[in-house]
């Protein structure tokens, strides 16, 4: 007869949060004080037990933004709040107790196989603050008893379960069969999106680690605010006052947290500095961190429901090129728009072709675009110099119309540098090259 595996049933934690942070034998004697009732609200939407009190209803309506309150356990955690709200000791606290209390799992361990807790430090000292913190909750009796091995940087317990703390790493989650991936100060983390251990790699390899864990696992990242870019802003905006995702982001200030922060605390970081205290206390997400713009102007003038606007006859149209070599980290870029009659720039295209890519190809596939917004009117390329456009530039401006030439000094150059030649300077400008304007091809260059 043919054996068919049973499904695993999910069952409820052995011990769970919110009576691990009462419990005196175990978290208890850290969270005790009356001012931890704030994180007691999180254990219980981790622990998926309802919110009855009124204060913890109102308490999430407003770090939520939410109306409706969650139905089943938390398993996909955003934690924004302020410096010395206690984000740290909790963090800690979740990680101890997913890898020590919340199951037996050796139940659900297939041979050889580990269920990590994997705390991820912004950097090695705040691994190191974070790594201090889960030794204090260990030196309870009971949870001391449950250690079976230490190494420093891993703990394994007596359950099956292991917690390990390190940097944000995006190799150390890979492989992995985690229960159990937290992240601290998260909107510090590195978002470039070409560096290795990025904050959406790292979570990018925090998901499918977890995808067998029988209760889908728990990803919770916390951090005070800092620029409007990366993960954690995107997840800000996405699920703040949704009312439909499953997932929750949690965004309050520190003095929301933790009600035993002095006061004169806030007001002096305020004086100081108050565009940085803003962030790191009353969790006001900062602008100077921009790279050219604030994202605020960039989104006002944006048409979120059209991705391309189709090339109009009697329009005049204007382009502009960021080459690159194909080689590195440069994309190359084309950008098409034009100027409507009460003088607002309106950008019709924006492409982008990232590195490795043969620059012919991609020449010639920009040249074919431009071609169809040339229309019966005039149209110009507008060109950023760097080391590898010039041969490019003409090849592409000589693939747009022939015959075709660019006479020396004809193209008009722009650059998002600082630096400026002295003809730019005085107010000088070479005059644009448009398709119309008749070349001769004993001019071409190679």
């Amino acid at each position: 007869m043919k054996r068919t595996k049973r499904p695993i049933k999910r069952t409820k934690p052995a011990v769970t949060l919110t009576r691990a942070m009462t419990d005196p034998a175990l978290f208890g004697r850290v969270f005790g004080s009356p001012s931890f009732w704030t994180w007691k609200v999180l254990a219980k939407l981790i622990d998926g037990i309802p919110l009855t009190e009124q204060r913890e209803i109102d308490l999430f309506k407003q770090c939520t933004g939410r109306t409706k309150l969650p139905t089943k356990p938390v398993r996909r955690l955003i934690i924004l709040a302020g410096r010395r709200a206690g984000k740290d000791r909790f963090e800690s606290a979740v990680s101890v107790w997913r890898g020590a209390l919340c199951a037996d799992w050796r139940k659900y361990q297939s041979a050889g196989e580990g269920a990590v807790v994997i705390l991820l430090g912004a950097d090695k000292k705040q691994a190191a603050i974070l790594r201090k913190y889960c030794a204090g909750l260990l030196e309870a009796p009971l949870l001391a008893a449950e250690v079976a091995r230490s190494t420093g940087d891993v703990t394994e317990f007596r359950n099956g379960g292991s917690l390990e703390i390190a940097t944000n790493d995006a190799r150390l989650v890979r492989g992995r069969s985690a229960v159990a991936v937290l992240g601290s100060e998260s909107c510090h983390w590195k978002t470039d999106e070409f560096a290795a251990s990025s904050d959406e790699e790292v979570v990018g390899a925090a998901e499918p680690s977890m995808a067998m864990c029988h209760d889908g696992g728990l990803l919770m990242l916390g951090s005070s605010v800092y620029r409007k870019r990366g993960y954690m802003f995107r997840k800000w905006k996405e699920l703040f006052g949704n009312d439909e995702s499953e997932d929750i982001c949690w965004f309050a200030p520190s003095a929301v947290m933790n009600p035993k922060l002095p006061a004169h605390v806030v007001d002096r970081a305020l004086a100081e500095d108050p565009v940085k205290a803003q962030a790191e206390y009353l969790n006001v997400w900062r602008d100077d961190q921009a790279g050219f713009l604030p994202l605020e102007a960039v989104e006002a003038c944006t048409e979120w429901d059209v991705y391309e606007r189709a090339p109009d006859p009697g329009v005049v149209y204007f382009a502009f090129v960021d080459a690159a070599g194909g080689t590195g980290k440069d994309s190359y870029a084309l950008c098409i728009a034009h100027v409507e009659v009460n003088g607002s720039v309106v950008i019709d295209v924006v492409r982008e072709r990232k590195p490795p890519f043969v620059p012919s190809q991609v020449i010639a596939e920009f040249a074919d675009l431009l071609r169809s917004y040339r229309g019966s009117g005039r149209s110009t390329i507008t060109s950023r110099p760097c080391s590898t456009m010039a041969p490019a530039a003409r090849a592409w401006m000589c693939t747009c119309r022939s015959p075709m030439t660019v006479p020396p000094g004809a193209i008009r150059f722009t650059s998002g540098s600082s630096r400026r030649s002295p003809r730019e300077t005085s107010g000088a400008r070479a005059p644009e090259i448009p398709f119309s304007t008749p070349i001769n091809k004993s001019q071409r260059r190679p």
